[in-house]
């Protein structure tokens, strides 16, 4: 008799706790609840259960700013509900809903649902200050920008590099520069990169490589075995010292990552400006390409050691780089900041920064095929490698990110420190300006040839001391972070899309800086991409 009371008041239960809207018959009432993941605070999750299975699901945001549009199938949803987001900070937001798949009917939600999306932070070490500054919208690319804005504050101030490094944020706006999407972690990123599924893939600098979903959930991670902070949890291990500045997904399913080690060296340099300086042994960190497989297994590697020569080396080589990364009293002497994989070739693009040169190696032999660059300094055996620069052009210099254009041609954003090697004298730094340009190499002839520079002789002087990106846009614009500007108080930064024209036209320019003249912490990023 006991039990029959019991299953006749679930039942109850049951019938009360549904409830009818439009034919929606609902076991859960519809709710809007913010995402639990607190590294994406800019989404939330539309959750219901529907007594009745339906097939798909069409939601509705609508603010003053305009009407947003997420189509899911049933099986999309999670734990949580459906995922929304790209919302504006400190909005209010109705969310509407479709479902079909009632016998071939749409059934339309017909109650309002309210969500207020939380305003950004005010502290300016957690956030800086967006300006778009120059906006025109029938010559931009459509969509989102996303970039990676890393804290500067000046190593003078005590316990600097820590903050600096402990503090990782992807950020996307739109054309207007309001923030719609942020995502925030514990190290400082680098290299990111949006995958075909729609799930971000971004490298940080305690060289961990991560994808995540939009709400900020973490799908897989690699890390770089031997790196001095230890194991990570929950990820994959990589025979690898470390993971550092990029990472390419390839056709084959596989993941290349810049990796390095260091090898001590005998009557090394010890100066890069004083050629007759003591000499020492010296540890070196040079740069090695890792090739693993999803479940982590090396299957190729290329060490820069058994190719180059560790004695060309260039300014900045005794920068501190690896000192601030976990290892003490290594030196830096390669520094690649860029893979891509050019599938034609069958091919590696390496780009080292202090080296002035990219090169690209061959993934069969692991020769290198050409060597694009300043010419000096390169051991007899390279010479042929070489590829010259047509006319009058000048060459680049500490450059970063190369990418591809459709056309083949390599896109590099050329930050043009120095305009030197050690031990010749570099000029000043304030009389050079970063820009992006375009070459068109000839493999056959090894003369390569530029045509297109961002370049305006109107421009003023724009410095880039470090970091920087070029990406060719399906409109045929070119965007163009630009990396660490100097100025004369602290680090800021900015992102240009240009009309591909001589001269260039500058249609969008958008600035991140300190969020008060008082502020002491400044803003770099290491890249961007629209989407």
């Amino acid at each position: 008799m006991a039990t029959k009371s019991i299953i006749l008041g679930m039942i109850v239960s049951l019938l009360l706790s549904c409830s009818t809207n439009n034919g929606i018959d609902f076991l859960e009432a519809p709710t809007v609840i913010n995402n639990p993941n607190y590294s994406v605070p800019l989404s939330a999750y539309l959750n219901f259960t529907t007594k009745e299975e339906f097939s798909s699901i069409t939601i509705n945001l609508k603010s003053n700013s305009g009407v947003q549009l997420f189509k899911y199938d049933r099986s999309e949803k999670s734990e949580n509900g459906f995922p929304l987001y790209f919302f504006h900070p400190d909005t209010e937001y109705k969310v509407y809903f479709e479902l079909t798949g009632f016998k071939d009917k749409v059934l339309t939600y017909k109650d309002t649902l309210s969500w207020k999306s939380p305003s950004l932070p005010d502290d300016p070490r957690s956030f800086p200050e967006i300006v778009v500054t120059k906006s025109e919208v029938g010559k931009m690319e459509e969509g989102y920008t996303l970039m990676n804005p890393r804290r500067r504050i000046p190593m003078s101030i005590p316990g600097a590099n820590e903050l600096n490094k402990s503090f990782g944020m992807l950020l996307a706006v739109d054309s207007d520069g309001t923030v719609v999407w942020y995502y925030k972690t514990d190290s400082r990123i680098s290299d990111f990169d949006i995958l075909p599924d729609g799930t971000i893939s971004y490298m940080t600098q305690d060289s961990r490589l991560t994808i995540i979903d939009m709400m900020g959930n973490i799908k897989k991670s690699w890390y770089a075995e031997h790196r001095p902070e230890g194991e990570v949890d929950s990820a994959i291990a990589v025979d690898a010292l470390t993971f550092h500045h990029d990472a390419t997904y390839l056709p084959n399913g596989n993941i290349a990552v810049l990796s390095s080690e260091y090898q001590e060296i005998s009557n090394y340099f010890t100066s890069e400006t004083d050629k007759n300086a003591p000499r020492k042994t010296q540890k070196v960190m040079g740069d090695v390409i890792k090739e693993f497989t999803p479940s982590g297994k090396v299957v190729w590697e290329w060490n820069a050691y058994d190719y180059l020569d560790p004695f060309r080396i260039g300014y900045e080589t005794f920068s501190e780089y690896w000192e601030r990364r976990g290892f003490p009293g290594v030196i830096d002497w390669s520094h690649a900041n860029t893979i891509l994989f050019n599938e034609d070739d069958d091919a590696y693009i390496i780009n080292f920064r202090y080296q002035s040169a990219l090169m690209e190696i061959d993934k069969k032999t692991k020769e290198i095929n050409w060597i694009f660059g300043e010419p000096s300094g390169w051991s007899k055996n390279l010479q042929k490698k070489l590829i010259k620069l047509e006319g009058d052009s000048e060459w680049f210099w500490h450059q970063h990110s190369p990418s591809l254009t459709p056309a083949g041609n390599i896109l590099i954003f050329n930050n043009s420190n120095y305009h030197a090697r050690p031990f010749e004298k570099p000029i000043d730094r304030l009389s050079t300006r970063s820009h992006a340009v375009e070459y068109k190499i000839n493999e056959e002839t090894f003369i390569a040839k530029e045509v297109w520079t961002s370049l305006n002789d109107a421009d003023e002087n724009i410095v880039s001391v470090a970091m920087g990106d070029v990406d060719y846009l399906p409109n045929g614009n070119i965007l163009a972070a630009y990396g660490a500007l100097v100025s004369d108080v602290t680090q800021w930064t900015m992102i240009r899309e240009f009309e591909r024209t001589i001269p260039a036209n500058v249609v969008w320019e958008l600035r991140l800086v300190p969020k008060d003249e008082q502020s002491k912490v400044g803003w770099t990023i290491f890249g961007a991409e629209r989407f």
